[in-house]
């Protein structure tokens, strides 16, 4: 059976336990912290599959990619370390993105994000599933969260690299050579005007993701990495690039969506939250659209 490997959220659909947010930990060492925060966890009550509790765009694709190779899904969680689809998790807040107030960097003297996934049991619980998988391993991850898990792809064997795909995470530095060669070559094409699948740069690896399962794995499921991505180059042969002149726009839902999955980095603020659309997403929208749907957000989190 495939495995795909995506990244958690931070929107969720259940409240967040107010007793589990990163913001009210202490500053200090890995272990100090770490320490900390499990006993918090060990506190709090499950109360949901790991796979209804996690929302947004990305989710949701990676869930629809699952579904579609029929494969386990599994998230690397920067609260929880590596969790099943099917696991039962509290609600938390607690994040390697900088900007947000629950960004667990901010309370670390001495470590890093990948230091910081390694102490909550990640790397362990990954090898564990490497261990026990022998299909696909499909790993579709932002660029915060491929940096977290790349340490502990450093050492992987010449035959479980072969049965890796990797979409997402290109700048993610001293990244195994190997695992360059099991990269399937997805880029801005994917948000072209011929694409299926358009979206913003934070869902881009699960949209990737979802596109290589409909349409390549479902054809050639046998097919070895190079096999794959020369498929992969096939399916996006003729596809325009995005115009980089004009920001992607999308419908008052899918924005809203966005917002959402930004608002706790930009703490609520809209001149942040519209300088996160228009810079580092591409996200056209007005100034008087954008004021309209904060304030319906700011509503919705008020009930």
């Amino acid at each position: 059976m495939p495995i795909i490997l995506t990244a958690c959220t931070q929107r969720k659909r259940i409240p967040t336990d107010p007793l589990l947010c990163a913001r009210d930990l202490p500053i200090g060492t890995l272990r100090q912290v770490a320490d900390a925060w499990l006993a918090k966890v060990a506190t709090i009550n499950d109360v949901a599959p790991a796979k209804d509790i996690y929302c947004g765009r990305s989710f949701v694709e990676a869930k629809k990619a699952a579904a579609s190779a029929q494969a386990e899904l599994h998230i690397v969680s920067a609260g929880l370390g590596l969790v099943h689809g099917e696991q039962d998790i509290p609600s938390y807040n607690l994040t390697v993105s900088q900007g947000s107030p629950d960004c667990i960097l901010n309370k670390l003297q001495d470590h890093g994000g990948a230091d910081w996934w390694v102490a909550l049991g990640g790397r362990q619980a990954l090898h564990d599933v490497f261990d026990r998988s022998g299909g696909l391993i499909l790993i579709a991850l932002p660029s915060p969260y491929f940096r977290m898990v790349a340490p502990a792809l450093h050492g992987v064997s010449g035959a479980l690299c072969e049965r890796m795909r990797i979409v997402g995470g290109c700048d993610v530095p001293d990244l195994n050579p190997r695992l360059e060669h099991v990269r399937l070559p997805y880029d801005d094409r994917l948000d072209g005007p011929q694409s299926t699948l358009p979206g913003t740069r934070s869902d881009f690896a699960s949209r990737a993701i979802r596109h290589f399962v409909e349409n390549v794995l479902s054809a050639a499921p046998l097919a070895t990495a190079k096999e794959h991505a020369e498929l992969v180059e096939v399916a996006l042969a003729g596809w325009d690039r995005p115009s980089p002149k004009s920001g992607t726009r999308m419908s008052d839902y899918d924005l809203k969506s966005i917002v959402r999955d930004h608002w706790s980095r930009a703490d609520g603020r809209s001149t942040k939250l519209l300088r996160i659309l228009r810079d580092e997403l591409n996200i056209a929208c007005e100034q008087k659209r954008f004021s309209r749907l904060t304030a319906e957000i700011r509503e919705e989190r008020a009930l």
